[in-house]
């Protein structure tokens, strides 16, 4: 029988040594299909002149490298909890989660003057017919965004380091819940340190997306094997977009701070519902310069709306983190 999509599985869990797979403790419900790709490259030694018109032979094909790929994406929606191990191989590594109660804080600030000694997590992605154990996985970007009135969502690109058949772990279910767009609020300061005393801007902020490119790149070496040997970090990439109503707040928060090349920070939270003595959230706080202002870009229902792109920046005194709540004590 024909493997079916219903049976489609992620599953995925934090290694202890990278490269050397583990079970997978936590589903991920992402989609599969279309997202995954082995990455066996193989020379076909095509360019043999055999006196023949076919250039193809006998010659058993050379396999040049191992490449195996996987886009790390929600199907319905990402939840407080799923967000820990995505952060941990993708933003910061070292995590731990705080709290005696039932809610546990995970403070997430990259360094920008030292390596961020990214986790590395072992995969199954497969269905009822094949499953797929990827070791060495680690997210190279990924992306926080929203669909107004619907559900937060999360995307990366996920590199890893071999593709090897074997059997899909079985973990249980995840029950958290998941962040609803709506919730999201905004709030700006000059400083990353304001944005706390800073008020919630009501009736501004319809929707919103941040990619985060870490940087981190595979490197192959003449070293025996075809996968690659380790990653290495380089430079940091953040942007933020934004659509917001046309209100005077977009012209002295986005196109006076473009043209006097002010620097600005943004918070934006979700805060859910109540996990032991607080709640669940995540807070993201970005330093950034803007770009690419669009005073009336579209119209929603007669209404006029702005886009704004930021741009990541950093100082000493201004950076990006983020603090997540959730219930996880431990990186899954």
């Amino acid at each position: 029988m024909a493997g079916v999509e219903i049976f489609s599985r992620i599953n995925v869990g934090k290694e202890t040594v990278k490269g050397t797979a583990v079970a997978r403790t936590r589903r991920f419900y992402g989609v599969a299909a279309g997202n995954f790709d082995i990455g066996d490259v193989y020379n076909f030694h095509e360019t043999e002149n055999r006196g023949q018109r076919v250039r193809l032979s006998a010659r058993t094909p050379t396999l040049l490298r191992e490449v195996p790929t996987l886009k790390i994406q929600d199907s319905d929606g990402i939840a407080y909890d799923d967000l820990v191990l995505p952060f941990s191989v993708g933003c910061k590594g070292g995590l731990t989660g705080v709290g005696a109660g039932a809610d546990k804080v995970w403070t997430i600030t990259p360094s920008m003057t030292a390596t961020n000694s990214l986790e590395s997590m072992s995969v199954d992605v497969g269905d009822d017919v094949q499953n797929w154990v990827l070791d060495y996985g680690q997210l190279s970007r990924w992306m926080l965004s929203t669909t107004f009135g619907e559900k937060t969502h999360f995307e990366g690109d996920l590199f890893a380091q071999q593709a090897t058949k074997g059997a899909a772990s079985a973990p249980a279910e995840n029950t958290g819940p998941i962040i609803p767009s709506d919730l999201w609020t905004v709030k700006f300061a000059s400083t990353v340190a304001g944005l706390t005393g800073a008020s919630v801007n009501a009736n501004f902020l319809r929707t919103w997306s941040f990619e985060y490119l870490n940087g981190l790149k595979p490197r192959w070496y003449q070293d025996g094997n075809t996968f690659f040997g380790q990653s290495v970090e380089t430079d940091i990439v953040g942007t933020l977009q934004m659509e917001v109503e046309s209100l005077a707040l977009g012209v002295s928060e986005f196109v006076d701070k473009q043209r006097a090349g002010t620097l600005d920070c943004v918070r934006l939270k979700a805060q859910g519902p109540v996990l032991g003595g607080t709640f669940y959230s995540l807070q993201i706080d970005i330093p950034l310069y803007w770009d690419a202002v669009k005073p009336l870009a579209s119209v929603d229902d007669g209404v006029n709306l702005y886009t704004v792109t930021g741009r990541l920046a950093y100082d000493v005194t201004n950076t990006f983190s983020m603090v997540l709540t959730n219930s996880l004590a431990a990186i899954p």
